[in-house]
């Protein structure tokens, strides 16, 4: 049985993938002329996207779903030992180092991106025991909170970023289970105008608000949220109410930025983006490595070039992975068939 997709959910993961693409592709170069155009445009999209993402995820979340948790699974440890690999090959130009103390049998210390797939099958296994809980979201800001407060906290499963990050996915999770976001697009259509220009101002005040955010020296690290109070020289009461107020201010602009997005009529390009998201998310990281290590002197040294590039490559690999044969090429290790894994639910008479 096909399940029948919802245009909306796809038109804003294909806004959301192709900024992770674009943003993947400026990085290493937000520093040049700190605190410039690149950096303020890192740190817009790195506030919100990953975020929206998760809660998008959250959101689609039900509990009892074994074979998918095992499919991802699956994928994760196919695409972290692949980048195992590929990392030697494209940054050290060696043959890969099969050695006890290599980063390839780090199974579980996640490659660049991959957290969030870890996070993904991490949060699908916990998250039907913290349903069982009165307060589940309260207790997961707690959680995120504690694991701040401590400075030293294991790499493996990047931990902090899961906790920090759960939130998020037990908030889609909530405004699925309460109908928000259908109760609130069903009224855009009553108040299309007065909500339409509420959730502009909201995003227009985040704007602004970025630009003093962009002098903070530490700012893009706080949206990593992979760090501890005491690396921004916070005490847990500053960091807590911080890094609380950050859960709240993400949750009213990505609401406000879904409601801008068409819920009936797909995004030209982007919604196929959508559709295809989680192969995009996957492959793309080892072009933007490879684009790293060739992109012309000329083309990265000046903020311009920069930007206009990584919009023009951000295009063409989005465009690119969202090919047939791409996909086709692609599946057996991004959407395994695991029949010949997993068991089959016995039918009793």
């Amino acid at each position: 049985m096909i399940k029948q997709r919802i245009p909306w959910f796809d038109n804003v993961k294909g806004l959301l993938i192709f900024l992770v693409v674009f943003g993947h592709f400026i990085e290493s170069y937000r520093n040049h002329s700190h605190p410039g155009i690149i950096l303020y445009l890192y740190n817009v999209i790195y506030f919100f996207h990953m975020p929206l993402f998760i809660m998008v995820s959250g959101y689609f979340f039900r509990p009892q779903k074994f074979k998918r948790i095992i499919q991802l699974l699956s994928v994760y440890l196919v695409w972290q030992i692949a980048n195992g690999f590929l990392q030697k090959l494209i940054q050290d130009h060696s043959v890969v180092n099969l050695s006890p103390e290599g980063r390839i049998f780090d199974i579980f210390d996640p490659y660049w991106t991959l957290w969030y797939l870890l996070g993904i099958v991490v949060w699908s296994i916990v998250t039907p025991y913290f349903l069982r809980l009165r307060f589940p979201i309260i207790i997961s800001l707690i959680f995120a909170v504690a694991i701040s407060y401590v400075d030293h906290v294991p790499s493996w499963f990047s931990m902090r970023k899961l906790v920090n990050f759960y939130p998020f996915f037990l908030i889609g999770y909530s405004l699925a289970k309460k109908n928000v976001l259908i109760s609130l697009s069903q009224k855009t259509k009553i108040w299309k105008i007065p909500i339409r220009w509420g959730a502009l101002s909201i995003v227009a005040v985040f704007l602004v608000f970025m630009i003093f955010f962009n002098q903070l020296p530490s700012g893009t690290e706080f949206l990593f949220l992979r760090s501890s109070y005491s690396f921004f020289t916070w005490s847990i009461l500053k960091g807590a109410v911080i890094h609380l107020a950050y859960y709240g201010v993400v949750v009213v602009l990505s609401i406000s930025l879904m409601l801008l997005v068409p819920k009936e009529k797909k995004l030209v390009f982007f919604n196929k983006l959508g559709v295809n998201s989680l192969f995009i998310y996957l492959i793309h990281t080892n072009i933007v490595r490879v684009y790293r290590e060739i992109a012309p002197e000329q083309l990265v040294s000046h903020k311009g070039f920069v930007i206009l590039g990584a919009i023009l490559f951000a295009s063409i690999v989005c465009w690119l992975l969202t090919r047939k044969f791409i996909l086709n090429l692609f599946k057996p290790v991004i959407l395994p068939r695991l029949n010949w894994m997993i068991k089959q639910k016995e039918i009793h008479s």
